[in-house]
């Protein structure tokens, strides 16, 4: 018998899990899975109060990574899957004190549409002139890592930047834009001007083929699950039995064992594990594997994380004072707001606030803003108000409100980060037997994660079926 542990009950540990369980049946293995905190998930979290249906982390999907709807009908629960409203699909930008709405045809910041381009008052004369130039511009000479930042401004000039790259792309990372890698964050973009030179030319063309070869989808961009993410937690834990789940089990230490690994709990227990996969943030994956594999956790301890809250505040319909007519909208770092963006939760999902009432979700905190997230539940509730007040106009007292916190939780790739990445795959070869998944490597979003979770499994699989030790140990990726 086998033995194998997870370590992390995250949404790639728990898509780990998963991946072992289906092979449960054909191999003689042992899978356990132990979670640190009271419950599994992760950053994915569903309550459910007085009718509203409230996400703590995540709260949707993308359908174009098609791992989270492929697991979602594996689990029995593809049924349950829930896309976003069909009308009001505005999103917008808070600039110069008001919200404008983001033009048609602009693909995250490349504009794909002549005239909607031309006559959005998004961006002056000379943004837009500035952003044109892209079709002229020479490509990069070489293919080397650069910041965010250097990219934009370098293919579409500096308010481009300011105005859609910074609020909307850096905030998908929480993250600071002078920082943050272009290749591991948006390696589309990269790959794009690698091919074509120009970012314009490129992604017309890309949507001309996806045009030409569309089917019509059943899924929206953004997808999410009837009753919140959770149900998607839920469904794992019931549909893999064999599988030994504990919640509120840390792991103290881990040390080499005769034929394997020994985890020494904090509780007093001991395991023993022929391999084990670290689902667990890299600072926590560095310190458990310090002892046992220094260079492997040297690497870990470079990955930075930055601090982030949401703040979720339900309000009786009659009387809002806004329409809630879009999805949401960010806020570029410019116009001093104490926010990142907000999102019109009820306006972009169904079933998300009961009959009679809306809800909206706010983001604080990130690369520069981190103290904004780490005040109190109560300062912060109160600052969330008052920034709602000021961009929305919302004067209203909300009849529900819940404040999450993720001190040092969002993991930033910066500039190298693929470089560092595959330093640590390189360290993993002297360690047989050890595993990672989880954000830390190579994408953020639930699909990345279930992907990632998935691979480690299933190089866990190779090495107990006797593979070369000196390859079953690189990330999955």
């Amino acid at each position: 018998m086998k033995k194998i542990v997870i370590v992390g009950g995250g949404i790639a540990g728990l898509a780990a899990a998963h991946r072992i369980q289906e092979e449960l049946s054909n191999q003689a293995l042992e899978c356990t899975v132990l979670e640190a905190g009271p419950a599994f998930g992760g950053k994915i979290g569903t309550e459910r109060i007085d009718g509203f249906v409230v996400e703590k982390g995540p709260d949707s999907f993308i359908s174009q990574k098609p791992q989270a709807i492929e697991l979602c009908k594996k689990l029995g629960i593809g049924d349950r899957l829930v896309g976003t409203h069909p009308t009001n699909t505005n999103t917008y930008v808070y600039t110069g004190g008001r919200l404008v709405t983001m033009p048609e045809g602009l693909s995250l910041m490349i504009p794909t549409q002549f005239m909607p381009f031309v006559l959005t008052p998004l961006f002056s004369w000379p943004g837009k002139v500035r952003m044109g130039l892209d079709l002229v511009l020479p490509g990069k000479a070489d293919d080397s890592d650069e910041s965010l930042a250097s990219f934009v401004r370098r293919r579409m000039g500096r308010e481009a930047l300011r105005k859609m790259a910074e609020p909307m792309l850096a905030g998908i990372y929480a993250s600071d834009p002078e920082t943050m890698s272009i290749k591991s964050t948006f390696p589309m973009f990269f790959e794009t001007e690698q091919k074509y030179r120009s970012l314009i030319l490129g992604m017309l063309d890309r949507k001309r083929k996806m045009a030409g070869g569309r089917r019509s989808s059943p899924y929206t961009l953004f997808m999410t699950l009837k009753n919140g993410l959770s149900e998607m937690v839920d469904a794992v834990l019931e549909k893999s039995p064999g599988v030994t789940f504990r919640s509120g089990v840390k792991v103290a230490q881990v040390s080499r064992a005769e034929n394997g690994w020994r985890l020494d709990l904090e509780n007093g227990e001991n395991l023993t594990a022929d391999a084990v996969i670290f689902a667990t943030p890299a600072g926590i994956s560095a310190s458990l594997l310090e002892k046992v594999a220094p260079r492997v956790a040297e690497g870990l301890g470079k990955i930075p994380y930055v601090s982030t809250a949401t703040v979720t505040l339900g309000f009786r319909r009659e009387g809002f004072e806004h329409p809630l007519n879009g999805f949401g909208f960010v806020i570029p770092r410019a116009e001093k707001r104490r926010i990142l963006a907000c999102t019109w939760t009820s306006s972009k999902f169904p079933h998300r606030a009961p009959e009679g009432h809306v809800m909206l979700r706010c983001f604080v905190g990130g690369a520069k803003k981190e103290a904004l997230a780490e005040q109190d539940a109560d300062a912060m509730l109160q600052m969330v108000k008052e920034e709602i007040r000021d961009t929305m106009g919302i004067r209203q007292e909300p009849v529900m409100s819940r404040v999450f916190h993720y001190r040092k939780s969002n993991v930033q790739y910066h500039v190298g980060h693929a470089g560092l990445i595959a330093g640590i795959e390189d360290e993993l070869k002297a360690v047989p037997g050890v595993f990672l998944a989880g954000s830390a490597y190579t994408g953020i979003g639930i699909p990345d994660c279930i992907q990632n979770g998935g691979r480690a499994a299933e190089k866990v699989l190779e090495y107990l079926a006797g593979a070369d030790p000196n390859q079953s140990g690189k990330l999955a990726s």
